[in-house]
């Protein structure tokens, strides 16, 4: 009987979906390239790419964003993996526009970046360091329990990778910088597996947390990545609950704007319109799908609802592209990164415009 039950069966036809990926990973030559290549480089002939963080932007502008000036603006960066580099250039945007965040909210691959924003970064330092990372840098497979995580001997085992790599090298790069005195305050959604509750580590609630602890847990996903134990309990990336989290800027509610980095939803937050699924050839696939997104769609319209005109969706990336294996060869191949960085500074750059007509002044008094 537990077979039948509701959450049962959506699980497993989000599992159809999940097999289906692999199969595609496995007939596609370049993502096995770039995989193979990162996981398991060869002596001598796999050396690393090196790319160079000149001319991903061009040279500085001030373009003022004269109706936000004095004002507090809020950014969030949600989850999206590897195009959550677009914020990069979404900071770049903003640093133009004369503005810098009142508070920073984001989960999963935004934390990556977010927690380099909050640290007072500028864009050119944040994609100069995030370009000359090395996949050992922030990648630690655990090659010995591979088979026991084939065998699902998964007893003392919560995920394939630990996670200490991208903590050290944060840690290393920011000199262990306290999530609490960061220049700009920060928040990231967080997911604590003992209890099954949502919260927020970031400035407020765990000042005392490094940014590299805060991203190690952003990443980890239970079977992947191994959970972190903050004091009494284990955590992993809230993402899986939210991966929109406007919460913190709803809950203060003295923002005067807001900008959400979208990367993993569809465009400003609209569901497609999937009418006649059930009369197609395997529609039951397109149905699942949009069912497996359901819940999180949901929870980022009834946020975008309660921030009402306060909030601008800023989509960098095309969504899409995030489906299946490219969720995971963004991150793999870094060689992207420029070009999507360019991305989101583009699309921030558009955002603003509205924000960059001069302020009314009232007429003089006669």
């Amino acid at each position: 009987m537990d077979e039948l039950d509701l959450y049962s069966l959506k699980r497993r036809l989000e599992r159809v979906n999940e097999t289906i990926d692999v199969a595609r990973a496995t007939i596609d030559p370049g993502f096995l390239r770039h995989a193979r290549r990162e996981l398991l480089p060869l002596p001598l002939i796999d050396r690393p790419p090196r790319i160079d963080a000149r001319g991903v932007f061009p040279d500085f502008a001030s373009r003022p964003a004269r109706a936000l000036q004095n004002k507090r603006v809020g950014v969030l960066c949600s989850g999206g993996g590897g195009a959550c580099i677009a914020s990069v250039g979404a900071a770049r945007a903003l640093e133009e526009a004369g503005i810098e965040p009142a508070l920073i909210t984001s989960c999963s691959g935004g934390t990556i970046w977010g927690s380099m924003w909050a640290a007072g970064l500028s864009a050119h330092d944040m994609a100069e360091f995030s370009l000359s990372w090395r996949a050992e840098d922030y990648l630690d497979i655990q090659w010995a329990k591979m088979p026991l995580f084939l065998l699902s001997a998964l007893r003392g085992f919560t995920g394939l990778a630990k996670g200490e790599a991208i903590e050290h090298l944060f840690d290393t790069a920011l000199l262990d910088l306290p999530v609490g005195d960061t220049p700009i305050p920060f928040a990231s959604i967080v997911y604590n597996m003992d209890l099954g509750e949502v919260d927020y580590f970031g400035s407020t609630r765990t000042p005392d947390l490094t940014l590299g602890q805060l991203v190690r847990v952003a990443i980890a996903l239970p079977l992947f990545i191994e959970s972190v134990r903050i004091g009494d309990h284990l955590w992993v990336d809230g993402g899986i609950i939210d991966v929109f989290p406007l919460g913190p800027f709803i809950e203060d509610g003295g923002f005067d704007h807001v900008f959400g980095l979208n990367f993993m939803l569809p465009p400003q937050l609209e569901p497609y319109d999937i009418t006649g699924w059930q009369e197609r050839p395997m529609g039951i696939l397109k149905g699942s799908r949009q069912l497996e997104q359901g819940y999180h769609l949901e929870l980022a319209r009834r946020s975008q609802r309660a921030l009402g005109d306060t909030l601008t969706v800023v989509d960098p990336v095309d969504y899409s592209l995030l489906r299946g294996v490219s969720f995971y060869d963004m991150f793999l191949d870094r060689r992207q990164w420029p070009a999507i960085m360019r991305k989101g500074y583009d699309e921030m750059t558009e955002a603003l415009k509205p924000f960059r007509r001069a302020r009314r002044t009232a007429p003089a008094a006669k």
